[in-house]
């Protein structure tokens, strides 16, 4: 091993997430983004350092309650995470914040599990740093194809696994291949892209052959080729009605 791929041994074995312990979410300002599974990210730390406590851990250095707007305050903590590789100890610090005392539609709030979040999320931040779910902070987690291909690379993990029983083996025996979803997706883009007026597009999507071919295809990956189809009534010269030409339209 060099010395350049010895430095990122970590890194490399610990950045790519399952999309099974994953959750996209939506904040203020129109902020979107995917957070993982805290107890998923100690388990892939217990795998690469050891038990928590022996071979990493953290300790929390400060804690405080910061006032924001108005009645907002903010509960931030700061800890230090330690863990042990190649015989040396290594040590990363970091915040961790979250809303104590709010205000939503209801009213002023007040979050009492405000503490175990900001720990929370000052591990998942300190984590990352060594590399861990780098995949979704590096913005991959945007390209649908790349996730895609993670929930087949762990479900392929999974099916080296023994099997419960035979039937559970003969269906994962029987599920396409990477290479065939891929030519399938690009069969089926195709055809879209062949439609030459908006009736074309409206029949294939509600097509039997389209259904059939969207049976092998993950929920996400239909939600492409939707909005592939999409995109072609817009180039055909389709456009949304609005929501009262929509409700005029129902009620007529």
């Amino acid at each position: 091993m060099t010395e350049q791929s010895n430095r990122l041994a970590i890194w490399n074995a610990v950045e790519q997430t399952d999309p099974d312990y994953t959750k996209s979410f939506n904040r203020g300002g129109g902020f979107k983004g995917t957070s993982t599974n805290a107890t998923y990210l100690a388990k892939k730390a217990t795998n690469q350092f050891g038990p928590i406590g022996i071979g990493w851990g953290y300790n929390v250095i400060d804690e405080t309650y910061q006032p924001g707007q108005d009645k907002d305050i903010i509960h931030v903590v700061r800890i230090k995470l330690w863990y042990e590789w190649n015989g040396k100890r290594g040590e990363i610090e970091h915040f961790g914040q979250t809303q104590f005392v709010g205000k939503n539609k209801n009213g002023y709030y007040t979050d009492e599990e405000a503490p175990k979040k900001s720990l929370t999320d000052a591990v998942s931040k300190c984590l990352s740093l060594l590399g861990f779910a780098a995949d979704i902070h590096l913005g991959m987690y945007d390209d649908n194809r790349y996730v895609n291909d993670l929930k087949r690379n762990f479900g392929d993990e999974f099916d080296e696994r023994p099997a419960n029983n035979d039937n559970q083996r003969d269906d994962r025996q029987q599920q396409p291949s990477d290479k065939a979803i891929e030519d399938l997706i690009i069969s089926l883009e195709g055809k879209i892209r062949d439609c030459k007026t908006i009736a074309d597009v409206t029949d294939l999507m509600n097509s039997k052959d389209m259904k059939d071919g969207m049976k092998d295809l993950t929920k996400a990956e239909i939600d492409d080729l939707r909005a592939f189809a999409t995109q072609r009534l817009k180039d055909l010269g389709w456009s949304k009605p609005a929501k009262g030409e929509q409700a005029e339209a129902a009620n007529g």
